[in-house]
């Protein structure tokens, strides 16, 4: 919503806040009724897809129209990217190798699960519901298997020669069972947030190329550009729609906000104050 709104009041001034709050109604009690429209779902995934291509370019909504990238600037935040995402790979790999088995066996039976799940439902679209819960059965079964499976490995390695004589011979076997339960574990949830994060810097490396490569077309023009289309359908759609649901929205001006108690001049009567505006709103609105 907020997105949204910067995209439709795209002015050079400066909004006053209680306009700024006015738009935001308005957006949002919009959004609640018109979500299922295939127009409101369309611009939805444009303005996430803009929102996640700024988040991976370090820039903000209103730095579009003026930002310039330095090949400095952009060649030092590549290297400390790369630099970065190495690290996090070395911190994700035991455990990815470790615990490779229940990844792919859960990516495996969740998506075929969720296969038979849409051939056999007339009302499911994507099934992410189906997904997500046979991840979590599969995870839930096999990983506690798993870990045991490391836990007697390690036993017998530790009862056979102290694993390789890193461990000393006072160790006893059942510690070391109870570290292995604790320390796979560990490990496993490190694999799972160290991938999320480094997936993302992944992701934010390709944008930073196209802004050294000579071939490109300009990353930033590119995004000029996807900003004007996006304000541009913001603002037909909020006038396509919006007089149904406020009779004072004006494609030519922007809503005004409605009247709070510290507008009311200190000089206003009591019985001017009882038949104003701000006392003739519905209960919750006035609150």
């Amino acid at each position: 919503m907020h997105a949204a709104r910067r995209l439709y009041s795209s002015r050079k001034h400066r909004l006053p806040l209680s306009t700024t709050i006015e738009i935001n109604r308005r957006l949002v009690k919009g959004y609640t009724q018109y979500k299922g429209d295939a127009r409101i779902e369309k611009v939805s995934q444009e303005i996430k897809d803009y929102n996640k291509q700024l988040q991976l370019l370090g820039l903000r909504d209103h730095q579009v129209e003026y930002a310039r990238f330095s090949i400095v600037r952009v060649l030092s935040t590549l290297l400390y990217r790369v630099g970065k995402l190495s690290i996090l790979a070395i911190g994700t790999l035991p455990g990815l190798l470790l615990f490779s088995p229940v990844f792919i066996a859960a990516r495996y039976y969740s998506h075929k699960k969720t296969k038979e799940a849409l051939a056999g439902s007339s009302v499911k679209i994507q099934g992410n519901d189906v997904m997500a819960t046979w991840k979590i059965l599969v995870a839930g079964g096999l990983a506690p298997l798993l870990y045991t499976y490391y836990a007697v490995i390690l036993a017998f390695w530790t009862h056979y020669n102290h694993i390789n004589g890193y461990v000393p011979n006072s160790v006893r076997i059942w510690s070391i069972i109870l570290a292995a339960y604790v320390v796979f574990p560990m490990l496993t949830y490190a694999a799972l947030r160290l991938g999320e994060v480094g997936m993302d810097i992944f992701k934010s490396l390709r944008p930073l190329l196209l802004c050294l490569s000579p071939f490109s077309a300009g990353t930033l023009i590119k995004l000029r550009e996807q900003r004007a289309e996006l304000s541009r359908q913001v603002t037909e759609i909020v006038n396509t729609l919006g007089p149904d649901l406020f009779p004072d929205c004006d494609a030519a001006k922007l809503p005004q906000p409605r009247k709070l108690y510290s507008d009311i001049s200190p000089n206003i009567s009591l019985d001017d104050l009882v038949d104003s505006e701000f006392f003739s709103m519905p209960a919750k609105d006035a609150s």
